[in-house]
Order: C-alpha cells, then structure tokens, then sequence
C-alpha cells in the first residue's frame, strides 16, 4: 500500500505534470505558429518600457503591475535554492531540462493569459472562470478542485517553503529565525490586505529591483571565472542526455534528471499552474494577446535568465557539488563565497529575503482570489485573516514535508489548468495566429 501511495505522489507532483506541459506546449507552438518564438523580442520590449511608464490605471491595475504581480511569485527562492537542488540531484544536465520546460512553458503561459482575460467577468478572472465559463457543466467540478488545491498550494508552495528556505539560509539560533518569521507575517499582511492594487504598487518596485540586484551579483561571480564558462555549459548540454559522464555515475537516470530540472523549472516559472493568469486578469486590458507577451517575458527572465543565471554561478565557481545528495541554499552560498567571501553569505540572504517575500505577497493574493471564488466575501477575510500566520510555521518548522506537498497540490493545479486551456486552446491560438508582424510596433 505504501508503494502504492508513493507511486501516486510521484506521478501528480513530477511526471504526469511534466508530459502535460510537455504536450500542451509543444502542440500550442505549432499550432500557434511559434508564437512565443516570433514575439519573444517584442515581449521583451513591452515588459522593459512597461518599468518606465507613467500609464496609471485608477480602477484595477496597468497592464506592468499585472505582469510584476506574476513575476513577484516566480521569481522567488526557487531561483536559487531550487536551481541548486535540482543541480545536486539531477546532475547539470537537469538546467537544460529547465530551459526545455520553459520553451514549452512559454506558450502555456500566454494562452493562460489570453483565456484569463477573454472569459473574465466582474467577479474576477483566471483558471476558475474559463474553466466555468468556457467548459460545458459537467467539467464544472474541476473548479472546485482547481481552487481547493490554488488555497492548499498557497499556504505551502507559497508561503511556508518560501519562508522555511530563506531561514534556512540563516546560521542562526530559533529566536532569530522566528523574529524573521514574524517580519515576514507583518509586511505580508500589510500588503495583501490592500488586495490587488496595493500588490500591484508594492511589486512594480520591488520586482524590478530584486532582479537587477541578482543578475549583477551572478554576473560577478560569472566574469571573475569566465574561463569556466565553456565547460559550465558542456557540463549542462552532455549532462542531459549522459548525466553520469557529468557526475561521475552519482546521476545515471537521464529520466531522473529531465524529470528533476522541468519540475524544478516549472515550480520557479509556474507555467502551466495558471496562477499567473489570475494576476493578469486584474489588468485593466482590453487585449489579451498583448496581455499575453508579459506571459513570454516572465518565463523568460524567471527560467532563461535568473535560473540559469543562478545554474552557471554555481557550476562556474569550482565550488564542490555532491551530487545524488539533496541540497539548497547552502550549495549557492559556497558558490558566491569563492568570489566574495563572507560578503557572499550576506548577500544571498538579502536577495533570499527579496525572493522569498516577494513570493509570498504574490501568493496571497492567489489564495485570496481561490477563496473569493469558493466562499465569497467571508472566504476572502478568512484567508488573508490566517495567511500571514503560516510565515511563522514556515520559519521554524523543518519544510521537506512542505516541500512535498507544495509539489503535490501543485501537480494537481497543473493538471487541471493545462486540460482546460486545451480544451480551450482553440479560442487561444486564434488569437495567437491574428497578431502578425504590423502588431510589432
């Protein structure tokens, strides 16, 4: 019975998650035209002049403020202490695996987006509205499903293994990391109970700044030991497809390393859960397709930038890397001490602090939405009322089991988002194929 119940958790938290976005990307880029390909540079564009507009909306969010919503889940500890775990277990080659996931993420995310905003109404918008609105009745169940599991996730993808990785990358007594759990509760608090526009404001500043702060760090890190680069990216490219060549027979499963790198990447990036959807549906956006390119440009910066950013940090470094072992934060803090010593370590738990807030501020107000959509008004007080309080079970309690279950509900709310969007990929690659080449301005 227990291999039973282990079999199970594996398969919804990593591998039918993993052939789902696999599948549906792959069938969304062609049909699509290779959407997420065509307009990647001008996603870019709208994402980067996005940061300097003064376009403001009065009621509901800017198309910008929508898309840092987003980013501020993604872009959270995962970048670090994920990308140094799936390295540890899956061998280098699990970061190619991660860049594919992304590739394929890319169009999921877009057509979330597209869908979001064309089956929204005045409730709100999301997995839970072009489930309801867009899927006949009787697959109106996997709402239900899909909210119950966006709360569960919330409070542990979310909120408790953000908090947990961010005191774990503390040298310090219980008192210190439950002071820090504290502060986190406090400011999220403040935060989320402002709802969606309150987020939206904090996030387009603290979003941008976070980022621009760790590339540089990396890059650092990088250009002091350019020299390694070559061999970084060889370690990652023949660790792929011969991950025992790379870690010395530690990692002999190319399975076990593609499973690890696209669920490590799809927990950073989040495409394919249909989370970022509900952040998007705020924006005061006619279009969605346009709303859609912000979808591009996350991954993007989240997985092909930040994660690899963090992959080649570690890999350039020389730092000693155990491979078959579980490992997080630690394996980055020794990668950034070779270049700056002691300063490394503070370092990482500035931007670990950065990552991981920004994370759960832009989980609540997922768990917000789920809660509003299953129980109202009531629901919504409820959940922001409790939520805060899980940063305080998240920096003492020890998180493998929260880990766990973060990868489970999340398994689930893949599942279910990615059937809808293709059982509605029609009403979104229609929009996809309409926006040519005179739309690139």
């Amino acid at each position: 019975m227990k291999e039973i119940f282990e079999f199970g958790e594996k398969l919804i938290s990593s591998m039918l998650p993993f052939a789902f976005l696999v599948i549906c990307g792959a069938y969304l880029t062609v049909k699509s035209g290779f959407f997420q390909f065509r307009f990647l540079p001008l996603s870019i564009k709208h994402a980067l002049g996005g940061a300097f507009s003064k376009k403001k909306s009065k009621d509901g969010i800017s198309p910008f403020q929508a898309a840092c919503t987003a980013l501020s889940s993604t872009i959270g500890t995962g970048n670090i202490a994920g990308v140094a775990g799936a390295i540890a277990v899956g061998g280098a080659g699990a970061v190619f695996w991660m860049w594919m996931s992304a590739l394929a993420g890319m169009a999921v995310k877009s057509a979330e987006i597209i869908l979001a905003l064309k089956f929204k109404d005045k409730k709100g918008g999301g997995p839970m509205y072009y489930i309801k609105n867009g899927l006949s009745d009787s697959l109106a169940s996997l709402v239900f499903v899909f909210s119950v599991a966006g709360i569960l996730a919330a409070f542990f993808s979310g909120n408790i293994t953000q908090t947990g990785s961010v005191v774990a990358a503390l040298d310090t007594g219980k008192g210190v990391k439950l002071l820090l759990g504290v502060g986190f509760a406090v400011m999220t608090a403040a935060v989320i109970i402002g709802g969606a526009k309150r987020i939206g404001n904090i996030t387009e500043k603290i979003v941008p700044l976070m980022a621009l702060l760790y590339i540089i760090m990396t890059l650092g890190v990088i250009i002091i030991n350019i020299n390694s680069l070559p061999n970084a990216f060889m370690m990652i490219l023949k660790g792929a497809f011969e991950p025992e060549a790379v870690t010395g027979g530690a990692v002999g499963s190319v399975i076990n390393t593609a499973v690890t790198g696209a669920s490590r990447g799809v927990f950073s990036n989040e495409a394919g859960l249909g989370t970022s959807a509900i952040a998007h549906a705020a924006a005061k956006e006619n279009e969605g397709v346009r709303q859609s390119l912000y979808g591009i440009f996350e991954v993007f910066a989240d997985t092909l930038v930040i994660c690899t950013l963090t992959a080649l940090t570690i890999l350039t470094s020389g730092v000693n890397i155990e491979y078959g072992k579980t490992a997080s934060t630690e394996l980055a803090a020794s990668a950034l001490s070779c270049t700056y010593g002691n300063l490394g370590m503070v370092l990482l738990v500035v931007m670990m602090c950065l990552f991981g807030l920004s994370s759960v501020i832009g989980w609540g107000l997922y768990g917000v939405k789920c809660s509003a959509y299953l129980f109202g008004k009531r629901g919504e007080r409820i959940f922001t009322a409790i939520y805060p309080f899980f940063c305080l079970a998240g920096a003492v309690c020890k998180i493998e089991t929260a880990w766990r279950l973060s990868a489970f509900f999340n398994g689930i709310m893949l599942c279910v988002n990615v059937f809808a969007v293709i059982m509605l990929s029609d009403t979104a690659i229609k929009e996809m194929r309409n926006m040519n080449d005179k739309d690139k301005d």
